[in-house]
């Protein structure tokens, strides 16, 4: 009752294929019809060679662009990550770089490079520099004189202690000496541990008389490395290992070291007694995504992707084993030749019966449809792959965004509570038809969005030096900004302030950092009139009456007097009357030094009723005031 077409059973390729939709027009033919192809042997063994070859190609294809896919996502991701990372190091290393700066502000500190066998000098200088470490948190703060001896620490009392140890063999001592600054990773010789030390020269008079050097330890990035899943390693300018996930990697070279660099190491003893075998890795350029990828010691393959960091002197490097991706492209592979057998298989059997079978449309027509609907869902699968993908990138993105956005909300607040008092302050003039009022707040409004966009280039103005040059700066527009900026805090704070400015007075300075100058002053003031009742602060700017070339910035508040034990140690690092938790003490000293960078000076003294802070800083010439105006 069947219709059957076949070739012989023991010939390759042996096909049964019956149609069930001709059962109704063949009950009355009797028995089916048998019919026998019989291929030369030549030709299947041509097409059987043709097969193998197509099934291993799509395979090796199918293998190699999942792979190489994988390898992409895998240093994207990388990318991601090293640039979370790069910014961590960056920003810890950047915190302390202005602490041994700080020292040249002690008079003690100096008095001891006078007389550096004082041991009472030591020991005043020496709990100094241990309070200020207590403050800042480095691993280690300690002066040296110009020949290299220790002089005093902040570890004076501790086992392995460097006070009165030389360390001129060290280069961030030689450094400092020579060019006011130094940098330099070691394993410390008295305490065996390693650190990155900051050195800076104190100058008295231009004459360096001895250096200051701060400690950071950085095992809490190894420590936390240890927990992921990738392999993380710092790599020095050396191209020496000084930080790893992995302790079997640390303080080995990448690459055998030169005689050269070998005999610099014995000189300044950076990694102690490390022998410094070569990790002996087998590298290989990957095209593409540009990165490389390794072979270990023990065989393990990782693709590495790297990152510079600590200005291009160090590199951060992520190792990702290519395990899991050769596997997915392997498991991927397979299903590669799997569907090019199939397909193959299919292609067969339409020709066959294409050949064999040609009054059976019907069934040419439903394997078409067949055909068609896997098409469709091998559509709507990949693309279901592709926005599973999108949704991965997209949260990979929010996360890094959510990150960054922690940072910038803290330096863009004062500037964003301006922006919505103006904002305010305009729809009510609006609604009462001040137009002309209104307008003035939209400018206002204007200038916030400008400021804004300055402070997001200052953001790190603390840890790095600027490197704008000094012009002429109005006075009067200066005063006026940082008023906007503070504009809230003084109408929640109920306090009076008044300007008294000259008219066409310009100074020679920096826009920005005086605004941050002044800001701090009058921040200060509002601080210290919250607990009076009579809540004013008055800021006048006349051109010094003693000094012709001089300008006189006074900022006097309402507020209580100053101790006199603080007003001679005002602008010392750390000293403030402020609660614990509401200020470090820095505001002040920052100030002063932003006031010497311009050529000027900071005062403070008690008034009356109140206290006065008075910046002196140099007149702009006529000329270019009028420039830059």
């Amino acid at each position: 009752m069947l219709e059957w077409s076949s070739a012989v059973a023991d010939a390759p390729g042996f096909v049964l294929v019956h149609k069930m939709t001709e059962l109704p027009s063949l009950v009355n033919k009797g028995p089916p019809k048998v019919s026998f192809v019989a291929p030369t042997s030549t030709r299947w063994f041509v097409r059987g060679a043709f097969a193998l070859a197509l099934v291993a190609a799509v395979s090796w294809l199918g293998y190699a662009v999942t792979f190489r896919r994988g390898l992409d996502h895998l240093h994207a991701a990388a990318q991601q990550r090293l640039a979370v990372e790069a910014a961590r190091l960056d920003g810890h290393l950047s915190r302390f770089e202005y602490l041994p700066s700080l020292l040249e502000t002690s008079p003690d500190v100096f008095r001891l490079l006078g007389a550096p066998n004082d041991p009472a000098l030591q020991q005043t200088v020496s709990l100094y520099l241990k309070s200020i470490n207590l403050l800042a948190g480095a691993d280690n703060l300690y002066v040296l004189g110009v020949s290299g001896a220790t002089l005093a620490a902040a570890d004076f009392d501790q086992p392995g202690t460097p006070f009165g140890e030389n360390l001129s063999y060290r280069p961030y001592v030689s450094e400092a000496l020579a060019s006011g600054r130094g940098a330099f990773y070691g394993v410390g010789i008295t305490t065996a541990r390693a650190g990155y030390y900051l050195s800076y020269a104190l100058k008295d008079g231009g004459t360096t008389k001895g250096v200051a050097t701060v400690k950071v330890n950085l095992d809490s990035f190894e420590r936390a490395w240890r927990n992921t899943e990738n392999d993380i390693l710092l790599v020095d300018e050396r191209k020496v290992t000084i930080l790893a996930s992995r302790d079997e990697w640390r303080y080995r070279p990448v690459a055998p070291l030169s005689a050269q660099t070998r005999d610099d190491i014995a000189r300044s003893k950076p990694y102690g007694n490390h022998d410094l075998a070569p990790l002996g890795w087998a590298f290989v350029v990957q095209s593409g995504s540009g990165a490389a990828r390794i072979t270990t010691e023990n065989g393990t393959a990782y693709t590495v992707s790297e990152r510079p960091i600590n200005r291009g002197l160090w590199k951060l490097v992520l190792l990702d084993d290519e395990a899991p991706t050769r596997q997915t492209a392997l498991i991927i592979g397979v299903i590669s030749g799997l569907a090019s057998i199939v397909a193959l298989l299919a292609l067969g059997l339409v020709e066959q019966r294409r050949r064999g079978i040609k009054q059976r449309l019907a069934n040419q027509a439903a394997l078409q449809s067949a055909n068609d609907m896997l098409e469709i869902r091998v559509q709507e699968r990949t693309a279901e792959l592709r926005a599973a993908q999108d949704d991965l990138v997209h949260a990979g993105k929010l996360a890094a965004l959510g990150q960054m956005s922690a940072g910038i909300v803290h330096e863009l607040n004062q500037p964003l509570a301006a922006l919505q008092t103006a904002a305010d302050n305009a729809i009510l003039l609006v609604d009462r038809g001040s137009v002309g009022d209104a307008r003035g707040n939209l400018t206002r409004i204007g200038e916030l969005v400008r400021r804004l966009g300055r402070l997001t280039g200052q953001l790190r103005v603390f840890a790095y030096k600027s490197s704008s040059p000094l012009a002429a700066v109005s006075v009067e527009h200066a005063v006026a900004e940082s008023l906007k900026i503070l504009a809230a805090r003084v109408k929640e704070g109920g306090v009076a302030v008044v300007s008294d400015i000259d008219a066409d007075l310009s100074v020679v300075a920096d826009q920005t950092r005086l605004e941050q100058l002044l800001c701090n002053i009058v921040a200060n003031a509002l601080d210290a009139v919250e607990s009076v009742e009579r809540k004013a602060i008055l800021i006048r700017a006349t051109r010094d009456e003693g000094q012709a070339e001089r300008c006189r910035i006074a900022i006097s508040n309402s507020g209580p007097a100053i101790s006199s034990d603080v007003l001679q140690r005002m602008f010392e690092p750390f000293v403030t009357t402020k609660p614990a938790g509401k200020g470090l003490g820095l505001g002040l000293m920052l100030s002063n030094h932003i006031a010497r960078t311009f050529g000027g000076e900071l005062r403070a003294r008690n008034l009356p009723s109140g206290a006065e802070f008075v910046v002196i800083l140099p007149l702009a010439d006529i000329t270019e005031a009028a420039s830059h105006g």
